[in-house]
């Protein structure tokens, strides 16, 4: 007879996927929910904490513990099941957006809501009640979970629906992995009736035109989402290139079944044809540290206006989703610094005004960033969400080696940050490095706050679970 050997602790560098924040920790990838409760039970047992890590997408601190114990749950990455006739499908939590898309287009379904990467998964995704594209019209990944089992810091497995356990699937999806560990999700994904969308470039001359045509088209389009040139100044602040798509009516495109193919959906890995994508970086990396952002953005901007040309086009669904998997390895482009990402969400009155006194300010620092994405967002029932009913504009920057530059970018982000409370504005913890303990309950309000902390006492009393998010943020 046979025995699986058990998983064993690592150490490993872990960092965010901005590579600026992390550092080495104790790792341990299970392959079951009894390895999960195990490694709970044994940690516990040392008066340790664990963090839970997914796909390490978080572009900040939440998914690391330097010093700490780090559970990955990558290796527990099956498709349990899939349903043709309701598009549910049933999965373990370290299930990427890509293994479930791949499964679902098959059948002629595509999930209802994607990160800009399909590398995150299903856990991460519900941990942090990830957004796409989108979420102006169906909303944030939570709304699409059907059900879940969670098994908690006591190795107690609780199945959870919006019925039985509601305050806890509330707020588990979105608790940033504060409550227990995904073992078994139900995603609904959505039919789709041609592996293709119909998709317009749009130019925006400047911030206020973006945002018009957000408002314009949101109740017609079923995915906006604007590329702002950040280093735009005077009348150009703001500036970019908006796409729209749209789905296919049944009927409307049959050479698009071919596309149900995953093979003919995945995002391509060479250019024309030819140069592996991989090779791409470097070229990034010097338009980022020889200061060439601006040529670069300005270069983008014109050629919109031949995209608008020819628009509409059709285009994959992966191809116009996944613009992050492109260039493989991108962010390298910031070595040896990284990243970070800054991505305030601001409700619709105060839309405008706070984003343009952002950018402005950012400009003014010496600190611009190299990308800029704008979106449209809708509020959704999660107990610590982000969304707001407004906007929200992710803005990378590239992080210095130079301690004292870095502690301005630092600064300058925790500046921006107020602007953003001040107004009852919100963040969101993927993408989160820089926000202090005193703004935590800004972000949410007392109340949603204090009712976090005490899910947290029923169901960490010895708060087993924690991430340098977390300490920092004083959960």
């Amino acid at each position: 007879m046979t025995t699986t050997a058990q998983p064993t602790w690592r150490d490993e560098d872990v960092r965010g996927f901005g590579m600026a924040v992390g550092g080495p920790a104790q790792v341990l990838r299970p392959t079951s929910a009894e390895q999960i409760a195990a490694a709970f039970a044994e940690v516990a047992a040392q008066g340790g904490s664990i963090a839970l890590r997914g796909a390490g997408c978080s572009y900040g601190d939440a998914a690391t513990s330097k010093g700490g114990r780090v559970l990955d749950l990558s290796a527990m990455n099956r498709i349990l099941g899939f349903d043709a006739e309701t598009g549910i499908a049933t999965v373990e939590p370290g299930v990427t957006v890509r293994d479930l898309w791949r499964r679902a287009i098959a059948y002629g379904y595509w999930p209802k809501v994607v990160s800009g990467t399909m590398a995150v998964t299903m856990g991460g995704a519900a941990a942090m009640n990830i957004h796409g594209k989108n979420n102006f019209a169906l909303g944030s990944f939570g709304e699409c979970v059907e059900s879940f089992d969670l098994l908690t810091p006591g190795g107690e497995q609780v199945h959870c629906t919006r019925e039985s356990q509601p305050e806890l699937f509330h707020a588990a999806i979105s608790g940033f992995g504060m409550l227990g560990c995904f073992t078994r999700l139900q995603i609904r994904t959505k039919r789709v009736h041609s592996g293709r969308l119909r998709v317009w470039g749009i130019v925006a001359r400047d911030l206020a035109h973006n945002l018009q045509i957000l408002e314009d088209l949101r109740g017609t389009a079923d995915y906006l989402v604007s590329w702002v040139d950040l280093h735009g100044k005077g009348v150009a602040l703001g500036r970019g290139l908006m796409h729209r798509a749209e789905q296919l009516a049944p009927g409307e495109d049959p050479p698009g079944l071919r596309y149900f193919d995953p093979v003919l959906q995945d995002v391509p890995t060479t250019l024309f044809g030819v140069v592996p994508k991989g090779w791409l970086w470097p070229g990034m990396w010097g338009a980022v540290h020889l200061r060439q952002v601006a040529l670069v953005n300005w270069l983008k901007f014109q050629a919109g206006a031949r995209e608008q040309r020819h628009s509409p086009y059709l285009q994959t669904h992966g191809a116009f989703h996944f613009l992050l998997d492109y260039v493989p390895r991108w962010q390298w482009m910031t070595k040896p610094g990284g990243l970070i990402q800054f991505q305030p969400f601001v409700p619709f009155a105060h839309g405008e005004r706070v984003l343009r006194q952002i950018v402005e300010r950012c400009q003014a620092a010496g600190h611009v960033p190299y990308l800029g994405v704008l979106k449209r967002h809708r509020p959704d029932p999660f107990l610590m969400t982000h969304a707001v009913d407004g906007y929200s504009l992710a803005m990378d920057f590239a992080v210095s080696t130079n301690r004292r530059r870095r502690d301005a970018l630092w600064r300058l982000c925790q500046e921006l940050a107020d602007l953003v409370l001040d107004v009852g504005g919100r963040f969101y913890y993927a993408k989160d490095a820089v926000l202090l303990q005193s703004s935590f309950a800004r972000v949410h309000g007392e109340a949603t706050v204090g009712r976090f902390r005490e899910l947290k006492r029923r169901w960490d009393p010895n708060r087993l679970l924690q991430t340098d998010l977390s300490r920092r943020l004083g959960v």
